[in-house]
């Protein structure tokens, strides 16, 4: 069965009430039993995977980290479980996604059990004004000051953000960059290339298992 035109209905967690009623009849709508509700999403087939404020692809703030809902959403792909060694704490639980033999997403989890982030860093990505991997820090039109230094996982890497896009980091690398910092603009320009990135949800998701 194709999925480029179908869609997955999720069932949405109602997590709070709506606000105060305005009239009777929202007053006794509100007074009724509640079922669930339902978003369509449409599944991943193919094609450029976008990067944007609201999500990556099908995944967007209501989706949980959870492996059923993720193959639903990526039919055609290699969906897996696995842990993520990093530094000196405990492995953390992410969940891979492959497709034609190239690594589409990382899925990472929360301390809540959401979905705590979408790593991109490989494939045929796009960002929120449709910026490719490898794309140069000096043809994407950031300033300094829309940046920091990376940490962690990120350490000797350049984090940077645009203001109409807060949930998406940007991650540039300069080739040879090893001090605690920024780079200078200047190395920026002539070296720093976007190596990967990174979305996350304002807030926690509400979505169960597919």
């Amino acid at each position: 069965m194709s999925f480029r035109h179908s869609y997955l209905a999720l069932p949405i967690a109602l997590l709070a009430a709506c606000g105060p009623a305005k009239t009777d009849q929202a007053s006794k709508a509100d007074e009724a039993p509640k079922g669930p509700v339902t978003i369509a999403i449409a599944p991943y087939a193919g094609g450029p995977l976008k990067v944007s404020n609201e999500g990556v692809g099908p995944i967007n703030s209501s989706v949980a980290f959870d492996l059923a809902t993720l193959k639903v959403l990526f039919p055609k792909a290699k969906v897996e479980q696995a842990f993520l060694h990093s530094g000196e704490g405990p492995a953390l639980p992410i969940i891979n996604v492959e497709q034609d033999s190239t690594p589409l997403a990382e899925v990472g989890k929360g301390d809540d059990g959401d979905i705590a982030y979408v790593r991109v860093e490989a494939g045929d990505a796009r960002g929120p004004r449709d910026e490719q991997l490898l794309a140069k820090w000096g043809e994407l039109g950031f300033t300094l000051d829309q940046c920091r230094a990376g940490e962690g996982r990120e350490i000797n890497m350049t984090i940077c953000a645009r203001p109409d896009a807060p949930q998406v980091s940007y991650v540039f690398g300069v080739p040879g960059w090893t001090k605690a910092g920024l780079p200078s603009e200047a190395a920026l320009k002539a070296k720093g290339q976007l190596n990967a990135l990174i979305w996350r949800p304002a807030e926690g998701a509400v979505v169960g298992a597919a």
